[in-house]
């Protein structure tokens, strides 16, 4: 049926435009594994709340977002509190934690970790826009 592209298609492309001309920051929502104890990831929040280092948060494709969104985390099926977005890079290196050696694209945290009521939301992997 005609030329051009579908209506969904078509909204989506204004939607993007429009964000973009008004300046609108989307947010982002990541899940940390079950496996990764609460209390133990409240010490690596500890060590970047000064903003001096990052905490990485591997992705496939980086976020169609801005540096300062908001990164909100998902532990154990509720919603914690969020994290400033600091960057987006690709890159290789040793986790200061684990000595686990990484290599790929990541979301980048930095800065006070704001505490929420908790609520309540089912893991998933990757990212989400929130």
């Amino acid at each position: 049926m005609g030329i051009g592209l579908k209506t969904r298609e078509m909204k989506k492309i204004i939607r993007e435009k429009l964000r973009e001309s008004l300046n609108i920051k989307k947010d982002i929502i990541i899940t940390l594994p079950k496996s990764v104890k609460w209390v133990e990831y409240e010490k690596e929040l500890d060590k970047v709340k000064g903003g001096e280092e990052i905490i990485n948060f591997k992705v496939n494709n980086f976020p169609k977002i801005n540096v300062g969104c908001k990164c909100y985390l998902v532990h154990d099926g509720f919603i914690r509190g969020w994290m400033e977005v600091v960057g987006l890079s690709e890159k290789e290196f040793t986790c200061s934690t684990t000595g686990k050696k990484w290599v790929g694209k990541f979301i980048e945290r930095s800065g006070p970790f704001h505490n929420i009521d908790p609520i309540l939301m089912k893991g998933f992997q990757g990212f989400r826009y929130y």
